[in-house]
Order: C-alpha cells, then structure tokens, then sequence
C-alpha cells in the first residue's frame, strides 16, 4: 500500500485537499480513508486519547468511532469520497483543538491554586486590609505565567510522548509554543479571578463587567500572543492587519463569553451566601476561592473553545 502511494504522491500522506489529485489516478480510496484515520490515531497522545474517550462517553463531538461508521458508509456507496475525506480532517482538527483546551484547562486550574496560594500567603502578613495584596494582572503575571509555562510544557512533552510519531516528543518549535502558550494561559487564567470578585461582593452587575473585562483582556493578549509566537517561528509572515483582527477576534469572543460566565457564575453560587475574600489565611476559604476561581475560568475557556468552533475561527 505505501508503495502504491510513494508512487501517485503519497508517500508523505500529507492533507488531503478535496480535489487535489488527478481524475485518471487510480488509488484503492478505501485503503487511503483507512490509512488516513490511521495517521490520525497516530498523531493523539494521553490528552488526545482522553478527548476522544470523553466524546465516546458522551456521544458529544465526532470522535473516532464517527470516523469509522464514515468508513463504513464510503464502502456501502452512501457517501462520496471527498465527504469521506472532510469529515476525517475535521476530526482531526477537532481532536488538536481538544486537545489544547484540556491542556489549558489544566494549566489553568494549577496556575489559578499556585498563584491564589501566593497571594493568600503575603496577605496573613498584612495587618490593614487597606494593604491587602490583589492577584491582578501583574501577580498573574509573576505568579501564574511560570507556573502555567512548566505545566502546558510538561504536559505537551507528555502528550507527545505518548502518541505513536517517531521523535516527536521533543519537537523544538512545538516546545516554545508550548512555553509562551503556557505563561499566557497561566497569567490568564490567574486574572480571571476578577470574575469571582464580583460575586463575592454580591453584585450582578460587577460580575458581568468583570467578566467582560476580563474576557477582553485575557482574549486580546492571548490572540496577540499566539499570532506573534506564530511568526517568530516562520509559520507565519507578519501582517500587522493579521495581528488586528486575530487579537481583535480573540478578544471579542472572550469578552462576550466571559460576560456570560460571569453573569451565570453569579446565579449558580448564590451570591449572597459566597465567601468574601477578606484577610483570610483560611485553608477552607482559599479552597473555595481557588475551585470559584477555576470553575469560571475553565468554563469560560471551554465556552470560548465552543464559540470560535461554531464561527470557524482558528
């Protein structure tokens, strides 16, 4: 088979591009939709495999077995080819896109209960609430991005690991990605605690604005940083209109989905009964501060991962 392949092109088997090979080659197109869900699995480490399980578990998303029930079909003559064909590419960028988000997800909450812990541990020292240390955007920064940068790292060395492509476990330009993507989602998700301040002032209104402040916020620099790592690593040519819109986009999906979370966020705690986050060194109150605090920024990555998938953004 890989010979045959080698022979018409696809030796490599790179992406299929719907239309892209000459009417008049003749290729066994089942062995080829089989060979391609192959790469696929091939491609999917521990995180891969675990986003699958979940969307098998709960038969949300097109997971593998789609793909193969897809299989199924072609050969029965009740879809073309090129169906066959989008729907295993659009698995396999639905799997990359799951796979991030539970990478994020779990760098967020880590980078969230280091960075609360910090702050919790400077403020048992203050005496005059008037002095009380924030986890604002510059804490996020100094507490969160270290963290988040060793646990997205970690994770995706790992995730790579665990996948069946030779020697791409420590893939350097994956790395730094892995690096800068990290430190950003660290001190992003660190700041999304703006969301639950809020909530714990009992105030509605305050929790949606924070909510969208923080979406904006979080969103732009995230684009912004994304789009520059990109660059810097040749895998794409700097267009400073790219850089607009890809932050811009970023931001705006954000803050409308981190209005929402904050606004829900406040009705599911019951606002009135939540803690208020006073001088504390309180094991139990930084417990809840911390699962608030992840809850919402985990929800508010997932429903941004929701909504830039419904608008076919990147």
């Amino acid at each position: 088979m890989a010979e045959a392949l080698s022979m018409i092109g696809y030796d490599s088997m790179p992406v299929y591009q719907i239309g892209s090979y000459p009417d008049n080659q003749e290729i066994n197109k089942s062995a080829f939709l089989e060979d391609k869900l192959e790469d696929v699995k091939d491609k999917q480490g521990i995180l891969g495999k675990a986003w699958n399980g979940i969307k098998e578990l709960t038969t949300l998303g097109v997971s593998e077995s789609d793909c193969e029930n897809m299989l199924a079909k072609y050969n029965a003559g009740e879809v073309s080819f090129e169906e066959a064909v989008q729907y295993i590419e659009d698995y396999d960028k639905k799997q990359s896109n799951g796979s991030g988000l539970l990478s994020n997800i779990i760098t967020g909450v880590v980078s969230i209960a280091f960075a609360t812990n910090k702050v919790q541990e400077l403020n048992k020292l203050v005496t005059d609430p008037k002095n009380l240390v924030k986890l604002g955007m510059g804490n996020s920064a100094k507490y969160g991005s270290p963290i988040g940068a060793l646990v997205k790292t970690g994770l995706g060395i790992l995730d790579r690991a665990t996948n069946d492509v030779e020697g791409d476990a420590l893939n350097g330009k994956q790395l730094v990605k892995d690096v800068v993507s990290g430190a950003t989602t660290g001190m992003t998700s660190a700041v999304a605690s703006g969301v639950g301040t809020g909530i714990k002032a009992g105030n509605f209104g305050l929790s949606v604005r924070n909510g969208i402040k923080c979406g904006l916020e979080c969103g732009a620099l995230s684009g912004a940083a994304s789009y520059m790592t990109d660059v810097a690593l040749d895998d794409k040519e700097f267009n400073i209109k790219d850089l607009a819109l890809n932050t811009g986009t970023s931001a705006a999906v954000s803050g409308v989905v981190g209005a929402g979370v904050g606004g829900a966020m406040f009705k599911a705690s019951g606002a009135s009964s939540f803690i208020n986050n006073a001088l504390v060194g309180n094991a139990r109150n930084t417990t809840q501060i911390i699962a608030a605090d992840a809850t919402t920024s985990t929800i508010r990555k997932i429903g941004g991962a929701e909504v830039k998938d419904l608008l076919n953004i990147a």
